[in-house]
């Protein structure tokens, strides 16, 4: 039977961190996936996930989002890969909304370089947009977007070169842990370690409810455009951008390859039940929000859809994450409720799980995102 200082059960953008960090510790360390390495099944696919300063969500996260930019450009030097792209960042809303109050805050809190301009200099900077008139703006210049595939692709490789083992394609059919540590059980073998880590996103529902943490998860729809003048919006040229308007929140990306523009609303969803029942088709109505908010924002776009994936975002019931130890098996680690805003923080958090496994604690900023501010053990 296998033995292992660590196992790191779902190899997606936290849990391919996770084993990157310990393996470059020197700890004995395997990943399981049951998918493939950077495959478009769970919440960490789509080309693009966007990362910003500009942290309207809750200003605690700054402190880690700083760490995280170190870490990605720390393993685009050790990868040799171009991962993080600061293409800047548009975000716009009502002065009363969630997003400009939480931007406000941030940036009161926290010395961070930004431009505050209303909807008409937005607008002069980047004609493409036809933003509400209302609306105030915000300029984050080291936003931008991180390549989601290569992010989660070069954390393995790398953990590998550093002494990981990978299994791919294996299903795990459950855990169970005692006082000599963690037993593991694989449609293909059963594995020992000391210490477990669970990062299978939406699949870790199972954990989080038997904690009375139930996790959140809902179907989401990514969008890929071209148009006849796509070269107005290529990177360079066109932002990343997020924008709050009354039918939603609708977030993109730059053009940057032949695809064209990237699109998705990021309020909204439907509940899925079983991650492995996900309708991963296009059904009707499932571009038309989109649709709507290109044409009354981005209207001088011509869009043929080039492509569409569904992918799943996991929440909690505040929307924050949840980083900690299990409450009641001190040698399991967990992490989930990432997706919406999370993957921009997997190179921190890859650092965090890897700091609470071999130490019980961290020197990071994460009590915010502890078990305790649901439920007490």
């Amino acid at each position: 039977m296998p033995n292992y200082d660590v196992i790191v059960l779902g190899l997606g953008g936290m849990g391919s961190a996770a084993l990157y960090h310990l393996a470059k510790r020197g700890v004995r360390v395997c990943g399981v996936e049951q998918f493939g390495i950077a495959h478009d099944m769970g919440s960490s696919h789509g080309q693009t996930r966007m990362i910003r300063k500009a942290y309207f969500e809750h200003p605690d996260y700054i402190p880690l989002v700083e760490r995280a930019y170190t870490l990605w450009r720390e393993l685009e030097a050790e990868s040799g890969a171009e991962l993080l792209v600061e293409s800047g960042l548009l975000l716009s809303g009502k002065p009363n909304s969630g997003l400009i109050r939480g931007l406000e805050t941030c940036y009161r809190v926290h010395n961070l370089p930004h431009e505050r301009f209303n909807a008409a200099e937005g607008m002069k900077r980047y004609p493409q947009f036809t933003l509400p008139e209302e609306h105030v703006c915000y300029w984050d210049p080291v936003g931008g977007y991180l390549r989601v595939e290569g992010c989660v692709d070069k954390h393995v490789q790398c953990a590998q070169t550093h002494g990981a083992d990978v299994l791919i394609h294996e299903d795990v059919l459950g855990w169970r842990s005692d006082k000599d540590g963690v037993s593991i059980t694989t449609t293909k073998r059963e594995m020992r370690a000391n210490k477990l880590v669970l990062t299978a996103g939406a699949w870790t529902t199972a954990s989080f409810v038997e904690l009375l943490v139930p996790l959140r998860v809902l179907r989401k729809l990514q969008f890929w455009y071209t148009s006849p003048n796509i070269a107005e919006y290529g990177r360079g040229t066109f932002p990343a951008f997020y924008v709050d308007m009354d039918s939603g929140g609708f977030y993109g990306f730059p053009a940057i390859n032949d695809l064209g523009i990237k699109l998705a609303e990021h309020t909204g969803g439907e509940r899925v039940d079983d991650p492995d029942e996900l309708d991963r088709g296009l059904r009707k109505g499932d571009e038309s929000g989109v649709r709507d908010f290109m044409g009354a924002v981005l209207p001088q776009i011509q869009p043929e859809r080039t492509k569409f994936s569904v992918c799943m975002y996991s929440m909690t019931a505040d929307e924050h994450f949840l980083v900690d130890r299990h409450p009641r098996h001190p040698n399991v680690v967990l992490a989930g409720g990432f997706s919406g805003h999370g993957f921009k923080f997997s190179s921190v958090i890859g650092e965090v799980l890897a700091d609470l496994t071999i130490n019980g604690t961290t020197q990071h900023p994460v009590g915010f995102l502890g078990l305790g501010r649901f439920t007490s053990f």
